[in-house]
């Protein structure tokens, strides 16, 4: 449990160092921080708990990642990359990246392209989780605009 609580502590300074590296604006640092936080909690949730695997577990955390921030761009009127970039930071597979190039170069062709599909599955899982809360959000502002002339129309 203390690990737990441990690694979602990481995953804000993460966050937060992600958000003073990209120059996020000074009042949004906290709040990149937050997202980054939620999300990795959202992936260990997922892998410890629902026991999924490490791309369902990045799709939903990304999932939220991508809601939030969203929610976040629009409530503080920022560009929504402010607080997209710190918050994937933590799910970003570098590290399976750095296993495929290492096992590739010391010749273990069978465990490096293994490393690499899970590495790619990863990365299309949060691509796909950015496409889906984006497709989601716009679908719902359209309905919100729809039924606000239809609204106008009756009177």
């Amino acid at each position: 449990m203390i690990n737990f609580i441990l690694q979602i502590i990481a995953a804000y300074f993460v966050g937060y160092t992600c958000s003073i590296c990209v120059q996020t604006p000074p009042r949004q640092i906290y709040r990149a921080s937050v997202i980054a936080a939620t999300g990795w909690l959202v992936y260990l949730i997922c892998l410890d708990f629902l026991t999924l695997e490490v791309g369902g577990a990045t799709y939903i955390a990304s999932l939220a990642i991508a809601g939030m921030s969203q929610w976040f761009s629009r409530r503080y009127n920022q560009p929504v990359t402010v607080f997209f970039i710190p918050g994937f930071y933590t799910l970003v597979p570098g590290g399976g990246m750095y296993r495929t190039a290492l096992y590739l170069i010391q010749s273990d062709y069978s465990r490096g392209l293994s490393e690499l599909a899970t590495t790619m599955f990863t990365a299309l899982a949060i691509a796909l989780a950015v496409f889906t809360a984006d497709t989601v959000i716009d679908i719902l502002r359209r309905q919100r605009e729809f039924e606000k002339k239809i609204r106008n129309w009756r009177k």
